[in-house]
């Protein structure tokens, strides 16, 4: 299903990025001298009525037109300029000895200098062969080449800048698919040169060891740092669109066209930065959504794919000021500027500009934290008069093809997000709360609809107060029924603390809800093919670890080494996640828990569903003192779970990570969704220690912020 989603998106995309290749016209050298003769003629002297004449410089009855046209093409620097000329009067029956007739006869006649005779006026009609100075003639070719050439640049860099993205994300995939098809030569890649690459470049954070931890600067911004290598991926492509677009503009003097320079240029760079900004559109859009087929081939995570959004966003803004700044001092220079802003495809273009102003501001981390459905409605509501706007402003000039790839990306998106919802179907879920923490949602799902370790899903609590909301959370195809889903979901603001307050109302905390369910999504990640396994999860994190950790033991069972560690606050953290923890029992794998705060001990026992007599459990609860309670209830979980380490201290994980490594006897590979420090530390270690083994040393991070 997501494959053949994927491979639809893909062929729409592609689609849309060819009719816009249709519609892109390369100008081509000997297309300027016609133009340039025209322009520098017509901005000398009046030789026919353009109202009544309309063959104009193709007219033989018109000598002084025709006359000076041909001078003007024969003093062109291309050689193939009258050929041109003559194939834009063909349908006016003009021959080549007509044309050199004329030329023959206005030279016999004599050009005249407009300038010398007192009764040549400029706006009228003129009726003498006109001079025309070699070096006005080469400028005036000179300002139509560099106008088109600059044009065609822009067509070419913008390819570049949209085809980076496309080409790194195929050479990802092929990496990707590597780690499945060629695991073997994957893990062969142990020695000096692949670990100081990858201790450099591909697996360190920016700075230091901060990458899924919240940066927070002076208590307001708040930002995720990058990895090494996004960091040099994004900064190449920032570096190729600034180069792109600030370098290579000619100015031309004598310019007829644009006599002051900042007229030239204003326009140059505006026609410029406003083409390459076109191209950028479709991904930008595509990189921002959920069913971008670029994440099926690239393996890589939807964060990524949001801070690639985010950079592109960035960059099609600043063009898009520079577009306006660029037009402004054009207009201004010329005299057009009140006429051009006077039209509607201008303004709407100032409508795009604000919205786009607007999304910048509004995508700011602290908004997003502060609460993410008003950030995300408002910047739909922002991204549609942005699109719109840009969609009106570039149909005056024939450049709105872009805009169908961008729309059509962004409708798929929304129609395939419907069809998952339709073909899941509206369920009736038992949603609980556990532990006064988490909420665990258990919905039955079709017998096709096949979940994966590490894949996750948007779920719809179909209640008036949150309906319309969709977040992403980890599956867990659950333990003790077939057919069935679990959700785990953490207590913390939105949409997550209405469930709470709604759920404690409830007999026994729990509820039955409508839901929908939208996914599955996300990639596998080839963690199966290492020898040596170590999962890591904190808190909340443990379902999509616990998923890929019991998937490895039951598909491998004793051909694999599998490790996992779980840090919890306190016991009473376990109650929500018993029921599979139970489970690990027939399984090999080396489960350690770390309790931080073990005093917290349990005022009452963990039920699970394998209690039969809940009334004599509860008269022995009665029987015992509150201190024993604890000791007690601890002591039973800790003899349920016999199978499992637990130990009552804070982990360094950065410590126990580089253990892991020295002591491995074979590749091994990490994976790890915990709080951004416990993550961070595990990286980090990862970096630090991978000249400390002998053998491959992976990091597959299954945390996801943006």
């Amino acid at each position: 299903m997501v494959a053949i989603n994927s491979l639809i998106f893909a062929a729409i995309t592609l689609v849309s990025s060819a009719q816009a290749t249709n519609t892109l016209t390369i100008y081509h050298n000997n297309k300027f001298a016609v133009q340039a003769c025209k322009g520098l003629i017509g901005k000398t002297a009046v030789l026919f009525n353009e109202t009544t004449d309309k063959v104009g410089y193709c007219n033989v009855k018109n000598q002084q037109a025709l006359g000076t046209m041909a001078e003007c093409i024969e003093l062109m620097p291309h050689k193939d300029s009258r050929k041109e000329f003559l194939k834009t009067c063909k349908k006016f029956n003009l021959t080549e000895e007509e044309y050199l007739a004329s030329w023959k006869n206005a030279t016999e006649f004599g050009y005249v200098n407009v300038t010398a005779d007192p009764d040549f006026k400029k706006k009228k009609l003129y009726y003498k062969p006109v001079l025309l100075k070699k070096k006005k003639v080469h400028a005036a070719w000179d300002a139509v080449a560099t106008r088109w050439y600059n044009y065609n640049y822009a067509q070419w860099y913008g390819i570049a800048l949209f085809s980076y993205w496309f080409v790194v994300m195929f050479i990802a995939g092929i990496c990707n698919l590597t780690y499945f098809l060629f695991p073997g030569f994957v893990k062969s890649l142990k020695g000096g040169i692949s670990n100081t690459f990858r201790k450099y470049i591909t697996l360190p954070a920016l700075f230091k060891k901060t990458h899924a931890h919240h940066k927070s600067i002076f208590g307001f911004f708040h930002a995720l740092l990058p990895t090494r290598l996004e960091s040099i991926l994004v900064a190449g492509w920032f570096i190729m669109a600034l180069i792109m677009n600030l370098t290579n503009y000619v100015h031309v003097k004598p310019n007829y066209i644009w006599p002051q320079k900042s007229n030239e240029l204003g326009r140059k760079i505006a026609d410029r930065t406003g083409q390459i900004s076109m191209w950028l559109m479709p991904p930008l859009v595509l990189f921002a959504g959920r069913n971008n087929f670029m994440q099926w081939v690239s393996g890589w995570p939807y964060a990524r794919f949001v801070y690639i959004h985010k950079w592109i966003s960035r960059v099609v803004f600043m063009m898009s000021i520079a577009h306006a700044v660029g037009m402004t001092y054009n207009g201004k220079g010329i005299g057009k500027y009140e006429t051009r802003n006077a039209k509607p495809y201008v303004r709407w273009g100032y409508v795009a500009l604000v919205s786009m102003s607007l999304m910048i501001f509004q995508g700011l981390s602290y908004f997003r934290r502060t609460n993410y459905e008003v950030f995300l409605g408002v910047h739909i509501l922002l991204a549609v008069f942005a699109i719109a706007g840009t969609w009106i402003h570039t149909t005056e000039q024939g450049y709105q093809m872009w805009m169908y790839g961008a729309v059509a990306v962004w409708v798929f998106d929304r129609v395939v997000r419907i069809a998952r919802l339709a073909a899941f179907g509206l369920k009736s879920a038992t949603v609980q709360l556990i532990a006064n923490e988490t909420v665990k949602v258990t919905v039955s799902r079709p017998s096709w609809w096949k979940p994966f370790p590490g894949c996750h899903a948007f779920i719809h609590f179909m209640r008036p107060t949150c309906f319309w909301q969709s977040h992403p959370f980890t599956i867990v195809d659950s333990v003790t029924e077939a057919n069935t889903i679990t959700f785990y979901i953490k207590v913390k603001g939105g949409m997550t603390h209405g469930l709470y307050q709604y759920l404690v109302q409830q007999p026994a905390q729990t509820a039955q809800i409508k839901v929908s369910i939208e996914g599955p999504y996300g990639n596998r990640i080839a963690i199966d093919r290492f020898e040596n396994t170590v999962f890591i999860a904190g808190g909340n994190g443990i379902p999509g670890i616990y998923y890929e950790a019991t998937d490895l033991a039951k598909g491998f069972c004793d051909r694999r080494n599998v490790k996992l560690y779980w840090v919890v606050r306190h016991y009473r953290s376990l109650e929500w996640f018993y029921q599979e923890l139970l489970k690990l029992k027939d399984l090999p794998i080396s489960t350690t828990i770390y309790v931080t705060q073990p005093n917290v001990g349990l005022a009452e026992p963990i039920t699970t569903e394998l209690t039969d007599d809940e009334e004599q459990q509860e008269q022995d609860q009665e029987k015992k003192s509150d201190t024993e309670e604890n000791n007690d209830y601890v002591a039973q979980v800790k003899k349920d779970l016999s199978f499992i380490e637990f130990i009552e201290t804070k982990p360094d994980f950065y410590q126990i990570v580089g253990e892991e490594i020295k002591q491995s006897t074979g590749p091994i590979a990490f994976a790890s969704c915990a709080h951004g420090n416990m993550v961070d530390d595990v990286r980090k270690s990862v970096v630090d220690n991978l000249s400390n083994s002998n053998y491959r040393v992976e990091l597959f991070e299954q945390m996801q912020n943006w």
